[in-house]
């Protein structure tokens, strides 16, 4: 540790003079390294060049200065040694991914590290960098999207003024998508202070997860509620549908360039229980049953709902202790995350209808303190078999393409189902019921063999003069494209009223260009 000591001394230098225009020349004397031996040194200590170090460090306590006072832009590049605004916003962009003034204007509210002495300087790694710059580009988009959907959701013309509260509201939830952002960031740069916290990084991780399930569900809602608009206010929604989708592609491409530097502690899943999990389980289960049992009334078009909070509900209660991990509960409560933004989209309908819907927020609730349970399970409860699933990585791989692609198509069977039961009120199908459940259990049966796909099972079919060998994912891909083209010519059968339906088969259809049989 001693022959660091010259180093820490120097990173102490840095932060009293950081305001000036500092060299590696001038840092060097300063502990009487030559240049050489000091940018060797202070390489090898802190991970990171010198004059990379303090261009970092300037740049960070600017975008601090920026959140907490009124200066200029100008005046405060002045102050850490820029020349002019044009060379600080050069920097300060590819430093935090966004120019000083969208950073100003986004993040009044992100917590930096503050004066980080010896080691605790060095903690905030290019790693942590690339991540904030990443986290900070989304912040913003998310933000500008809020704005330009409050900007233009009256500019469509006569009879587009019904759906502003719709795009206000999607906009209201872009608003929230940054905050989730920021709320990451902020415990990301406490990895700085304890860099030791891997459930703090998993955490993370899952929370930048689901924000970019937030942010492809909200392009999926406009486009679905576009899709019920009649053709001339389409046109006029597309701009708007189009800012969403953009938003949705970039959250998923900064997400998975996040998930690469975190990297390793992907892995990182709980798997044992203790002993009261079962109680809270449980509790969470009846809560869920008399949910749904409360929705199941036939005089309203809510049977769909009332169906996704019993599926989940029987997954859960039909699941052995010891197979229950973070992973899965997740995923339960994402699948209510979208029954409650379907069930926020039918009282903005039927307002009246309000209070049908109040225990779905006591079965998330349940639902959140069993996560939160299992999530504080000591390290020795981690599941850490990373060297057998390394040997599976391949069958693995397609596991998880299935895995992800049984869990997009049966949200898409939840929004047709609910489709479905509106035409079915509004006598438009009255007497297609029967292809429309069909479609249905198609699509169900092609949800559950997804979950099971990716190994090698086999089922021979045809007749016995021309047997073929399909297995269950080509069997998968077969039902999916059989229910996009049934579901087409349903649409068509509808004509005005088929925009939805022909919207879902798009969706359903999309994913199949990553498959083939």
């Amino acid at each position: 540790m001693s022959d660091r000591t010259p180093i820490f001394r120097s990173l102490a230098m840095i932060e009293e003079r950081i305001q000036e225009k500092l060299t590696v020349e001038m840092l060097a004397e300063s502990i009487h390294f030559s240049r050489y031996h000091y940018q060797r040194m202070f390489r090898e200590v802190v991970g990171d060049s010198v004059m990379a170090y303090v261009t970092r460090r300037k740049l960070a306590l600017a975008a601090e200065e920026l959140t907490r006072t009124d200066g200029t832009v100008l005046e405060v590049a002045l102050k850490y040694g820029y020349d002019s605004h044009e060379g600080f916003t050069r920097s300060f962009k590819a430093y935090m991914g966004v120019t000083p003034t969208e950073f100003r204007k986004y993040h009044p509210s992100v917590c930096f590290p503050g004066v980080r002495k010896e080691k605790s300087a060095m903690l905030y790694s290019k790693t942590t960098d690339e991540i904030i710059r990443k986290l900070n580009s989304l912040i913003v988009e998310a933000g500008e999207t809020a704005a330009y959907l409050r900007k233009n959701k009256g500019k469509g013309g006569d009879g587009t003024a019904a759906y502003e509260i719709f795009w206000e509201y999607v906009a209201g939830r872009a608003d929230n998508l940054a905050e989730q952002l920021k709320e990451s960031q902020r415990r990301i740069t406490a990895i700085a202070e304890r860099p030791d916290e891997i459930s703090a990084r998993f955490f993370i991780i899952k929370a930048i997860e689901d924000a970019v399930f937030e942010s492809a569900l909200m392009a999926f809602q406009t486009g679905l509620m576009t899709a019920r608009a009649i053709p001339e206010h389409r046109e006029a929604f597309r701009s708007l549908c189009c800012q969403c989708n953009t938003l949705a592609q970039h959250a998923r491409l900064g997400a998975e360039a996040i998930v690469d530097f975190f990297g390793e502690l992907t892995e990182l899943i709980f798997q044992d229980m203790r002993q009261n999990a079962q109680i809270k389980i449980q509790y969470a289960i009846d809560v869920g049953k008399e949910t749904a049992q409360k929705l199941s009334v036939p005089a309203y078009p809510y049977a769909y709902i009332a169906d996704e909070i019993q599926e989940i509900v029987v997954s859960l209660s039909s699941m052995p202790l010891e197979d229950i991990t973070v992973y899965l509960l997740e995923e339960y409560r994402i699948r209510l995350d979208n029954v409650a933004f379907a069930v926020d989209m039918d009282i903005l309908r039927a307002p009246s209808h309000k209070q049908l819907f109040e225990d779905i927020s006591n079965f998330r609730q349940q639902l959140d303190e069993v996560i939160t349970f299992f999530e504080s399970l000591p390290e020795d409860t981690v599941r850490t078999s990373s060297q057998e699933e390394a040997k599976a990585e391949p069958v693995r791989s397609a596991e998880k393409m299935y895995a992800d692609l049984a869990f997009q198509e049966r949200i898409l069977l939840f929004y047709l189902k609910g489709e479905i039961e509106k035409l079915e009120k509004a006598n438009l199908i009255a007497d297609r019921k029967a292809i429309f459940a069909g479609i249905c259990w198609k699509l169900k049966d092609a949800v559950s063999l997804a979950g099971a796909a990716g190994g090698e099972n086999v089922a021979e079919t045809g007749n016995a003069a021309g047997k073929t060998r399909e297995t269950e994912a080509d069997r998968v891909v077969t039902l999916l494209r059989e229910v996009y083209s049934e579901m087409t010519e349903e649409a068509g059968q509808l004509g005005a009223y088929g925009g939805v339906i022909q919207y879902i088969a798009e969706e359903i259809k999309r994913p199949l260009k990553y498959f083939s049989v």
